[in-house]
């Protein structure tokens, strides 16, 4: 199949979206219990119906493999040409990879189809290639199925279409550099699902480690050969880079390996099928495992797959997590992939003003009666694609979270009451303790720091000690990565407005490497840091100065006094609010 002319260009905005008020339960915080109902703009409507998804699902499979844009052919010998792509290996089942997909795509005006393979990596999230999603229409023509064996199994599993779809910029089909992508589902999905390997994981990637990838791609490498009906898996030693860049370079008689950018895994092909184990076309976008993180990405290979000599290739996700986590962990009140603001006056009105990237929209009114909260946060605490808001009530001093019940289609209150309502600053940044759900952190008035490890259903476990009395009268405050190592950070600004940064390790009982100073003279009256504001994939903050004015600290990804670029100013007037969140 042949690529379209030029990559389409997704603008999504709210007007797809389905309002549902949030329902008054009986943990409601009781400061609000008479207050009207307030939502953000609501969780999305599936792009399609189940009956049209599971018919791509079927067409996408039918004899098609991803887009292919092979090698330039004088690059390339005859026998053997680079081309995107379970030779050998064994049949399995779904429930022993529960977070595998499959990525089907189908355009009933040409009758075009591809079909692609995915890992789940949130309960909306799909981590696959670039090549399996650069330059075509995902939302309009694509569905996901999770939880099925079967190729052609248009009846079990679980259909999902596609949202928003974000294939790297740096995406080159002709090197295949950066070949890395993810699409956001238009519904959350119940199937487990992996996590991406950290920049610092190298252990995972030592020569001789053995991995396992996964499809149900092509099973010879034949012309005409037909996709797996049945989800297979082979064991692949990883290989050295240098091992394998020589190799590739002699079967294809030019330098297509990126070193730190790709990893070869498995044995040298024998000329056959028989002998040879690899991935192969259909099998593209699929994750290569260790350790239960995904360390690869089905990228290339050589034509056929069983060229003697040669190796599959994956991107080395580790080199590119920095860039996809945010992808995968992004969530805002207008669902556009930019982190919006809400604002109270002080006579408790609550207003919502979502980001345009260096702008504000104007302000739309959300509801009155919001006076009695003392503070509040967004965070998606259950991964579902939709921000929470956690607030402390002011009348009992307590926790709650407002969250999109996806039973009942509406959205609800539930109290937090694994998290003390008495600490003297609170923060969401993300994923403290590695496992991939939101943690929170609080700091006590003795300077003492606790941080409490997520669930993923809005509670959190038992508090861990991590800072004995040394963080006195400090703001902390921080949603995502700010440093570019796919890890989310913390701020904080101590009293004399110095503010540093602790960048995250992902480690429990010490959460964050040595501190940074970033900048000084941080003494603003508000700080908002609801991640990435911009949507370029960096953490920003918002900060209100004492006449009013509020600023954009667009992100940098460096650690360093340059950690934000320069300001841009969002606009005056904003001290007629008392609360920013």
């Amino acid at each position: 199949m042949v690529l379209p002319a030029a990559a389409l260009t997704l603008a999504l905005s709210c007007a797809g979206v389905l309002a549902a008020q949030p329902a008054l339960a009986a943990d409601t915080p009781p400061g609000l219990s008479g207050a009207p109902a307030a939502a953000p703009s609501g969780a999305p409507e599936p792009t399609a119906s189940d009956t049209e998804l599971r018919h791509r699902v079927v067409e996408a499979a039918k004899d098609r493999t991803a887009p292919e844009k092979p090698a330039d052919s004088a690059k390339s010998t005859e026998s053997a040409k680079k081309t995107p792509f379970i030779i050998g290996g064994s049949t399995t089942g779904i429930s022993s990879a529960p977070w595998m997909v499959q990525l089907a795509y189908y355009d009933s005006a040409t009758d075009e189809g591809y079909f692609c393979g995915g890992t789940l990596v949130a309960p909306n999230k799909v981590l696959t290639a670039a090549h399996c999603v650069a330059g075509l229409d995902w939302v309009n023509n694509g569905a996901v199925l999770a939880g099925a064996t079967g190729l052609y199994d248009d009846t079990t599993g679980t259909v999902a279409g596609v949202w928003r779809q974000w294939n790297h910029t740096n995406y080159n089909a002709d090197t295949v550099k950066s070949d890395v992508a993810v699409l956001t589902l238009d519904r959350p999905l119940e199937q487990q699902w992996l996590r991406l390997a950290a920049s610092n994981d190298s252990a995972l990637y030592k020569a001789g480690t053995s991995a396992t990838v996964y499809g149900w791609g092509v099973t010879s490498g034949a012309d005409g050969a037909d996709l797996s009906s049945t989800l297979r898996k082979a064991s692949l030693p990883l290989v050295a880079d240098s091992t394998c860049n020589s190799a590739m370079q002699s079967v294809l008689g030019a330098d297509y390996f990126v070193e730190g950018s790709m990893i070869c895994a498995g044995t040298p092909a024998t000329g056959a099928d028989e002998g040879t184990q690899s991935a192969c076309n259909g099998d593209s976008g699929g994750p290569l495992v260790v350790g239960n993180k995904v360390v690869g990405i089905v990228s290339w290979g050589v034509e056929g797959c069983t060229a003697q000599g040669a190796y599959p290739v994956f991107t080395k996700v580790s080199s590119y997590t920095w860039a996809a986590q945010p992808r995968i962990d992004d969530t805002d009140e207008s669902l556009d992939g930019r982190a919006d603001l809400l604002a109270r006056t002080p006579s408790g009105g609550l207003f919502e003003q979502d980001s345009l990237g260096t702008s504000l929209a104007r302000r739309a009114y959300l509801s009155t009666g919001w006076d009695s909260i003392s503070w509040g946060m967004q965070a998606d605490l259950d991964r579902d694609f939709l921000q929470d808001w956690i607030i402390r009530d002011k009348t009992d001093g307590k926790l709650y979270r407002q969250y999109f019940d996806h039973a009942s289609e509406s959205w609800t209150w539930m109290q937090i009451s694994s998290v003390w309502g008495g600490y003297k600053s609170y923060a969401i940044p993300g994923d403290m303790t590695g496992d991939a759900r939101p943690d929170l952190v609080a700091v006590d008035a003795d300077g003492s720091v606790y941080l409490y490890p997520g669930k993923g259903t809005g509670q959190f476990y038992g508090k861990v000690k991590v800072v004995d009395k040394s963080w006195k009268n400090v703001k902390i405050f921080g949603h995502g990565d700010l440093s570019g190592d796919g890890k989310a950070d913390l701020l904080v600004r101590n009293s004399s407005g110095v503010l540093y940064l602790y960048r995250g390790t992902q480690v429990e009982k010490t959460p964050w490497s040595t501190r940074i100073q970033a900048r000084t003279g941080w003494n603003f009256t508000s700080y908002v840091a609801n991640g990435d504001v911009t949507g370029d994939g960096i953490a920003d903050i918002m900060a209100r100065d004492s006449g009013g004015t509020l600023w954009l600290y667009p992100g940098t990804n460096k650690a360093s006094s340059s950690l934000f670029g320069n300001r841009v100013s969002l606009g005056t007037g904003f001290n007629q609010y008392n609360l920013l969140f």
